[in-house]
């Protein structure tokens, strides 16, 4: 599976279980997760890709991937 930016995922262990998150990048058997609140571009939270369920297509495409625009993806997302 990839773990490509931009994409959506959820938690699925740990004390932010069923929470979701954007994926901002990986490093080996690690992801760096943000919300654009508690966990944010600048202090993402690294988790283990065996600890989340991510999504196949990217919410957020292009270069530089800010909080207002992870906020957004995310509302829209949960509402679904």
């Amino acid at each position: 599976m990839s773990y490509e930016p931009g994409c959506p995922a959820r938690s699925l262990a740990g004390h932010d279980k069923d929470r979701y998150f954007i994926i901002l990048g990986e490093d080996g058997e690690y992801v760096f997760l943000a919300d654009g609140t508690s966990r944010t571009v600048a202090r993402p939270k690294r988790k283990k890709k065996k600890h989340i369920q991510a999504a196949h297509q990217p919410l957020i495409t292009g270069g530089v991937i800010t909080d207002d625009q992870i906020r957004c993806q995310l509302k829209k997302l949960v509402r679904r």
